[in-house]
């Protein structure tokens, strides 16, 4: 097993515990995990250390729920990935760390995209985000093929099923880049005052469209496929409505745009409908009647 997978399951064993309430030895630890007692004081005091502590000693350790919440067995897993990947991040120091677990970086998903030799870029969009400083680049559409200019406020780097996307405003509206399609990056020396209201929402919301989004969307989920959304959030803001007797679940998603939902209703077709707001399972219908029709 390599040192990244070996660190990762560490952290993740760690967490998962202290997400169980128990109060942890580090002692003990070093010795479970066959590390020096430094080693896993430094998983504590720095790789943890974002955490609250109901209690912090020099040889015990125990979470505060209250105010550090419930993680997920999916939340504990992409933090150990984190800590333990190396080559998807341009650097791994502490500092980078920090910061990205706070707001100038949010992963979404699986973490499968390599940036290799574009690190410079990514760290100078980071600092942008951390210096609130507008930045300017080109970007090729792959639509039309062709390269624009852009000018944006820079508000996030966020990794969502593997793909780099940068996060920002221009002239207050919000839009959303690929970061592998950006070039000719600069900083424009102009700074910007952050809205409060969109980072928040960016920091805490599981879309990457802030603009255009629907104040909530109910989806019926077959019993087949019920278990797969009970084990763990396959939909983005996803939260349970109702259990029918049957089986069936009626899920809601608050907060996102058309595009974030539709096309994993798609893809659990037939056993996902979107029943509010009827529109959109009607646009989705007609959108895959035409698919059909073009085929033949």
């Amino acid at each position: 097993m390599k040192k990244s997978e070996v660190l990762a399951k560490r952290i993740s064993t760690i967490l998962n515990r202290l997400n169980q309430g128990l109060r942890l030895d580090i002692n003990e630890l070093a010795g479970e995990f066959d590390v020096s007692l430094r080693t896993v004081q430094r998983d504590f005091n720095e790789r943890l250390s974002f955490l609250h502590w109901e209690e912090e000693g020099s040889r015990f350790y125990k979470l505060d729920r209250q105010k550090s919440g419930f993680l997920t067995h999916e939340d504990i897993q992409c933090f150990g990935r984190f800590v333990g990947v190396s080559d998807l991040f341009p650097e791994n120091d502490r500092t980078f760390y920090q910061e990205s677990l706070l707001q100038s970086v949010q992963i979404k998903g699986v973490q499968l995209e390599k940036i290799d030799g574009r690190e410079k870029e990514f760290s100078l969009i980071q600092q942008a985000i951390g210096e609130h400083q507008q930045i300017s680049f080109s970007y090729y559409k792959h639509s039309t093929q062709q390269n624009k200019f852009y000018q944006i406020a820079p508000y996030s780097l966020t990794n969502k099923n593997g793909v780099w996307y940068v996060i920002g405003t221009d002239h207050d509206k919000q839009k959303t880049f690929c970061f592998t399609q950006i070039s000719k990056l600069t900083l424009t020396g102009e700074s910007f005052q952050p809205n409060e209201k969109l980072l928040k929402e960016i920091q805490s919301n599981d879309s990457l469209s802030h603009g255009n989004q629907v104040g909530e969307v109910l989806v019926k989920v077959s019993a087949y496929a019920a278990p797969y959304f009970l084990r763990r959030n396959l939909l983005p803001n996803q939260k349970l409505v109702h259990k029918t007797e049957n089986g069936e679940l009626i899920l809601s998603c608050a907060n996102i745009n058309e595009l974030d939902i539709v096309p994993l209703v798609q893809y659990w077709i037939p056993h996902l409908t979107i029943i509010s707001p009827a529109e959109m399972q009607t646009r989705m219908v007609e959108r895959l009647q035409q698919y059909l029709a073009n085929l033949n």
